[in-house]
């Protein structure tokens, strides 16, 4: 017999405000990090180039000559309605989705907050409802109000947690009937990868950035675990979660240097884990912050706070594997190399469904906890032909094989309660600003400068994901 996925798991997609809504002022919505992100076109696509951030360059961002293509998004704001039908006619059970703290605190630091915003969202939440889609919010996704990165440093300021802690109980006291599911921070891991979008830190304007950094994501560790203590309160049925994007390694020989380093590197990894789930800080970051000259002011009380509100959850992004080679990569999380057996896309990253079965057995086995997929996907310059349709093969076959082995981690014995596919329609892409690199199962008729009818068609996986979702993966 064909296996199936169990009765209560949601098949659905997940996309980000900042990549899809628009409207960027409209209905008193400020200006956030993720509206100063141009689109550079000479620039590779394998470069992620809003990561580190000085204040010259944030100043030529803010103020220069750019097209900024996530200020229009893909109109979602506007037309949520046909997003949320496109995904109904594919039979979605959820959406993961996040709200721009910029459409609540335009500024972050608002004594009172955006009545417009919230009735935006209390409106879509009713809709996605109406068409039997369960939404999950991320109330963090790269969203960090401009205001706090000039004004207070972003995260690396104390004063954050009170200000987002603030705003995270005006959306569970608003929303708490509407949503189930909440993932407070994404992927809190990132801060390697992703710095500017996630903690909002000025390079130039801090001592040591690396010390900066893990200061700031102890602010996003005390805040979690504030609002996770808030939620439970208000509602004890609330599911709290914690985002990590997977960013394990295996070592590129079996040399003992190579295991070594790679196992290593997990532990940083599992680090931003263990404190949200397991409740505290582990020894080996203890001792991994002592050898780098890394001291944290960890204030009386926080962790308390961290060890009494554990996360509900985890939810996981999975893209692509790395290995790391210790004659040149080093504990860095941005040195790897890369693996010969599988194949990159354009992108550079490399495809490996396999590393989906082995992450979330290993997740499974360490924490325990009930687990989604908040990320994956095949992002792609896929080909509108003259009769609207969208032939792509390799996102199905990419689909197909991460589905199948998530199906064998349940088989396994792994919680999993959820799929959610990066993006289920055409966004603009969070690491390039990007419109050609697409990952939807439904085609969205603008390019990359935002020109377009903006017309949805769906594509081929989209019919195949709509099988899948209706046969429970029988079909696999």
């Amino acid at each position: 017999m064909n296996k199936t996925f169990p009765k209560s798991f949601m098949f659905g997609g997940a996309i980000a405000a900042n990549q899809a809504e628009g409207a960027f002022d409209v209905d008193g919505k400020g200006l956030s990090t993720a509206d100063i992100q141009p689109y550079l076109p000479n620039v590779p696509k394998t470069e992620l180039h809003f990561n580190n951030m000085d204040s010259k360059t944030f100043e030529d961002y803010v103020n220069g000559d750019y097209y900024y293509p996530k200020r229009n998004g893909v109109h979602f704001y506007a037309r949520y309605k046909e997003y949320i039908d496109s995904l109904a006619n594919m039979d979605f059970q959820t959406l993961r989705l996040s709200i721009a703290w910029t459409r609540i605190f335009p500024n972050g630091d608002e004594a009172e907050p955006n009545e417009k915003g919230l009735q935006f969202y209390r409106d879509l939440f009713t809709y996605m409802h109406e068409k039997g889609i369960e939404p999950i919010i991320t109330i963090n996704h790269y969203e960090l109000p401009l205001n706090l990165v000039t004004k207070y440093g972003g995260w690396a300021n104390h004063e954050l947690i009170d200000l987002f802690v603030k705003y995270s109980k005006v959306l569970l006291d608003n929303f708490h009937e509407q949503v189930k599911y909440w993932i407070v921070i994404n992927q809190i891991n990132l801060i390697h990868f992703e710095a500017f979008a996630s903690l909002g830190i000025l390079e130039d304007k801090v001592a040591n950035y690396t010390q900066t950094k893990f200061q700031a994501v102890h602010h996003q560790f005390v805040a979690s675990a504030e609002v996770t203590e808030y939620a439970h309160k208000i509602d004890s049925n609330l599911q709290m979660g914690v985002m990590l994007a997977d960013s394990h390694t295996e070592p590129n020989t079996p040399s003992p240097e190579d295991v070594l380093l790679s196992y290593k590197r997990d532990r940083m990894q599992y680090f931003f884990g263990d404190v949200p789930i397991l409740g505290e800080y582990p020894q080996y970051a203890l001792n991994f912050f002592a050898d780098e000259g890394i001291k944290l002011d960890i204030r009386p009380g926080e962790l308390e706070v961290i060890k009494a509100n554990t996360s509900d959850f985890l939810c996981i992004s999975y893209y692509y594997s790395s290995v790391v080679d210790a004659t040149k990569d080093t504990m860095d999380p941005g040195t790897t190399t890369s693996n010969k057996y599988i194949k990159a896309n354009e992108w550079g990253w490399g495809v490996n469904p396999s590393g989906l079965y082995v992450c979330m057995s290993k997740y499974w086995d360490r924490y325990r906890v009930p687990m989604m997929i908040g990320e994956n996907g095949f992002g792609f310059n896929d080909v509108l032909t003259d009769d609207k349709k969208v032939h792509d093969d390799y996102r199905i076959s990419y689909t197909a094989d991460h589905l199948k082995a998530l199906r064998d981690a349940i088989d396994d014995g792994a919680d999993i309660f959820a799929y959610c596919s990066w993006g289920p329609f055409d966004i603009i892409s969070a690491g390039t600003a990007e419109m050609s690199k697409r990952y939807g199962f439904v085609y969205v008729d603008y390019n990359d400068f935002g020109e377009g009818d903006g017309k949805l068609y769906q594509k081929d996986s989209g019919t195949w994901y709509k099988g899948v979702i209706d046969a429970r993966g029988a079909n696999l």
